[in-house]
């Protein structure tokens, strides 16, 4: 046999080996009962009618100024020469209308003389040739447009200029509303809006991206219905991963280990399998990588005794979820499990803390407050510190907010402060975790280091309480040390702790500290 053939018998080998690790996952796959989920064009008309009220009421002085709100859609991106990524709208448009074509414009509009309740909206969208129709597909037409988005009218964007001047001649007072700062849209900025801008007819220029971030903070039933559907995608894409954690424990010879990038894999099968895909990178990562907070690589070997990190979330009709769960392939070792319950103790003070009495950065303060008492009674800082360097100390081994806003973008409405008090209707995520570097722990805590604990899960305010949208998402049982805290029975732990004088003496002190 010659080498060239040699080298492909052994590759085809490989090839086979490997795939007969994963081969159990077809049958697997996790599938979600279809549901006929959308947004509905009367609310797409109500958003719209909202954002129109939302400028005229932001005129610090009532005038009889006519508004012209615009808002591009994203432009296609390419990987190289006419190789594109996955478009994904922009979301200022398409929570405004739900048009999922790249490199339109929406224009809303009220006119001189006229109420906000009489304002209009065009949606302008590129013109297709029949060379164009081959390769993109052919041109819906414009009543099918109007019919899906309800908007009043839809024309070709060559027309924009030619709309702009008859705006301007017959509205000789009008507020622009256009984000000329950070362009949705390059092209359309450059070609239409930069000389617009330039030749200044308008009164006055204002950014509509608060007004809309305003908005979209609060959720309708119609989105938390989507974010819910979202949320059963990324239950499913869970339990594959366990599933083919449960395969790989179960065969008796286990000379491959499991690889990051093969939960990835999985996960974003399922995804797409149900309708979905990955809201983003997500994060896989074994042992001491799970330190790294934005670790996507991905392409590392899982070493049982290690405990797995992932945070991935799914993106289903423009609607996120963004969840973290630590999974452990093996038993869990007691340093492991009880840095798992002290996270788990966090979590619970701060999902109680998300009502309208408090603000994100309310719940976040809190949690930094905790973190720093729980890794000074850990040994991990001094106890007497205090003040700046206390919240200095808890910031190494939580270098991160709380949460956040959670909807059409992972990092949802930006623009809205974390000061504010939370609304019912709105969404965040609640991710308290400790970071254990091995650079940051003493030697005298060396079974510590390089653990890394991070969980997330995504809740909806509501007048009644705060509900928890993912519960069902890998649930894990209460560490021993969460447990017997909610049962006030400190005694359970110190009896089973290693005779180690240093668990003996930091078990105590947390329990005073979470009754106090």
């Amino acid at each position: 046999m010659g080498s060239l053939k040699r080298c492909h018998l052994i590759s085809n080998i490989l090839t086979q080996q490997r795939r007969s690790l994963s081969a159990f996952l077809s049958a697997k796959l996790q599938e979600v009962p279809e549901k006929s989920l959308d947004i509905t064009v009367e609310e797409y008309k109500s958003r719209r009618r909202n954002l129109i009220q939302l400028c005229v009421d932001s005129e610090h002085m009532k005038s009889n100024r006519s508004h012209l709100v615009c808002v591009p859609a994203a432009p296609r991106a390419f990987y190289s020469d006419r190789i594109m990524y996955p478009f994904r709208q922009n979301t200022e448009f398409n929570y405004l209308c739900g048009y999922l074509e790249a490199n339109c414009v929406l224009f809303m509009f009220t006119e001189q003389g006229k109420g906000v309740e009489d304002f209009k909206s065009i949606l302008f969208v590129p013109q297709r040739f029949q060379f164009d129709e081959i390769w993109d597909g052919r041109f819906e037409g414009f009543d099918s447009i109007v019919e899906s988005t309800g908007v009043n009218e839809a024309r070709f964007t060559k027309d924009i200029a030619s709309f702009l001047s008859t705006y301007v001649k017959d509205n000789s007072k009008f507020t622009l509303w256009y984000n000329y700062q950070k362009t949705a849209n390059p092209d359309i900025h450059r070609t239409v809006m930069a000389d617009f801008i330039r030749q200044g007819k308008y009164k006055k220029l204002e950014n509509y991206d608060y007004c809309v971030q305003s908005l979209r903070v609060v959720k309708s039933e119609a989105e938390i219905a989507l974010m819910k559907r979202s949320m059963e995608i990324t239950e499913a894409a869970f339990k594959s991963v366990h599933h083919m954690i449960d395969e790989w424990k179960s065969r008796s010879q286990k000379k491959e280990n499991l690889l990051e990038y093969e939960i990835q894999a999985v996960m974003e099968y399922t995804c797409q399998l149900n309708g979905g895909r990955l809201a983003y990178i997500p994060v896989v990562a074994g042992g001491n990588r799970g330190n790294t907070i934005h670790y996507v690589q991905n392409n590392n070997k899982l070493h049982p005794e290690e405990l797995l990190l992932i945070d991935a979330g799914c993106e289903y009709k423009g609607y996120t979820t963004d969840i973290t769960r630590v999974l452990n392939i093996s038993d869990l070792t007691f340093e492991q499990e009880t840095i798992i319950g002290l996270v788990q103790l966090i979590q619970d003070t701060c999902i109680k803390m998300c009502t309208p009495e408090y603000s994100i950065n309310d719940i976040y303060r809190k949690m930094m407050k905790i973190i720093g008492e729980y890794v000074q009674v850990l040994g991990l800082m001094n106890l007497g510190v205090k003040g700046k360097p206390f919240l200095e100390g808890a910031h190494k081994f939580c270098p991160h907010q709380v949460g956040h806003y959670l909807g059409m973008d992972l990092h949802d409405t930006p623009l809205i402060s974390k000061d504010m008090k939370l609304q019912a209707g709105t969404v965040l995520t609640i991710e308290p975790g400790l970071y254990l570097r091995p650079e940051y722990v003493p030697d005298k805590l060396s079974q510590l280091r390089g653990i890394a604990v991070r969980l997330e899960e995504n809740i909806l305010v509501t007048k009644d309480g705060p509900v928890n949208l993912s519960q069902n998402v890998s649930p894990r049982d209460r560490a021993p040390l969460a447990r017997d805290m909610d049962n006030n029975d400190c005694s359970k732990i110190i009896e089973q702790l290693p005779q180690n004088m240093l668990y003996q003496a930091v078990i105590p002190y947390l329990w005073n500290y979470v009754q106090n």
